[in-house]
């Protein structure tokens, strides 16, 4: 195993038994699962939990990726697709990211989160329904991962599915800043904001090594956070330590703005659906709300090439090494190898 992999391996299992012993209030509410909540799947493979469609699907992220938008084609034009539904008090982005597995309302157990969910159908439906959780904070978050063991039923773990998409670190990170530090105090200048977060950022390395995913205890997580999202590969390898790589789907944002009928089929088939999709998707190449006016610097695209640069040769390793993954359309169309 490469060395990279081993040390995050390390780390983010140091990391999610750490989590993992943080005391829950609904800790019970997981081991007693199987008891509380009649689950069943159907002859198609509808999964029914409760009298809900609870997600066995999960765009995990990643966060201004485009998610939102993959979210809207599968639920529109995907057959058996059903959307989920905000509760009272609740923004209305929680009909699309329930952000349950990795916030504080895991406190509040399945029976609030299987709430967000549409009705199971009938028994006797021939159709294959399901609903997904597009909460893009997951793939960053270590904890999910080892949380959905403990509120699904055992024999559900297999066919759990996860979409992942991808965007060039940098162009994320941009984009991140834009919609969540520009309106704050001091921060309207992107390069002004970047030099302080990098610095900190080597200053963690430094003492650490690479491994900024997840930050480490005594580095600023807050200062980090944007940066180190967008370290892909640790994110990945911890997942896939997790789970089969067969449960994985890995697509991009070039990938979907170049096909998008393409990569939406892709997702269906991986969920489970039909890939013959109800209508016509939006056009390649449409604007999405992740789209950010203007641009970078030279100066901070240079920068955050040297940053990012040998963490994407990290994930272009990965991937290629990682057959039973899926990929839409594929490695080399993921365009992973143009952030090296």
């Amino acid at each position: 195993m490469c060395s990279f992999v081993s040390a995050a391996l390390a780390a983010t299992t140091q990391a999610s038994a750490v989590l993992a012993a943080t005391p829950s209030n609904s800790s019970d509410t997981g081991r007693r699962l199987e008891s509380d909540y009649n689950h069943a799947f159907s002859r198609r493979g509808t999964f029914c939990l409760g009298g809900k469609l609870v997600p066995l699907g999960f765009i995990l992220g990643c966060q201004r990726c485009g998610t939102a938008s993959l979210y809207d084609d599968i639920m529109s034009h995907v057959r058996g697709a059903r959307r989920g539904a905000a509760l009272h008090g609740e923004p209305d982005y929680y009909s699309r990211e329930q952000h349950f597995y990795a916030s504080d309302s895991w406190s509040q157990g399945m029976r609030h989160y299987k709430e967000h969910f549409a009705d199971c159908p009938p028994s006797g439906s021939a159709d294959f329904h399901f609903s997904v959780d597009a909460t893009p904070a997951y793939v960053r978050h270590p904890a999910v991962a080892t949380r959905l063991p403990e509120v699904l039923p055992r024999e559900a773990l297999p066919r759990l599915r996860f979409i992942v998409m991808l965007r060039d670190p940098a162009e994320r990170l941009y984009a991140y800043w834009d919609a969540f530090v520009l309106a704050g105090v001091g921060v309207h200048d992107f390069d002004a904001w970047l030099g302080p977060v990098l610095a900190h950022g080597r200053a963690c390395q430094h003492r650490h090594g690479d491994q900024l995913w997840p930050p480490p205890s005594d580095c600023d997580a807050d200062t980090l956070s944007g940066l180190a999202a967008g370290l892909y590969a640790y994110q990945l390898i911890h997942w896939l330590h997790q789970f089969e790589p067969s449960q994985f789907l890995v697509t991009s944002l070039q990938a979907y703005e170049d096909d998008a009928r393409a990569v939406v089929a892709d997702c269906a088939a991986h969920l489970g659906a039909p890939r013959a999709l109800s209508d016509a998707v939006r056009e390649p190449s449409d604007p999405t709300q992740v789209k950010v006016m203007g641009g970078m610097t030279a100066w901070a695209r240079r920068e955050l090439g040297e940053f990012y640069g040998p963490h994407n040769a990290q994930l272009l390793h990965l991937l290629n090494s990682q057959p039973r993954a899926r990929y839409s359309p594929s490695v080399k169309g993921l365009g992973v190898q143009h952030w090296v």
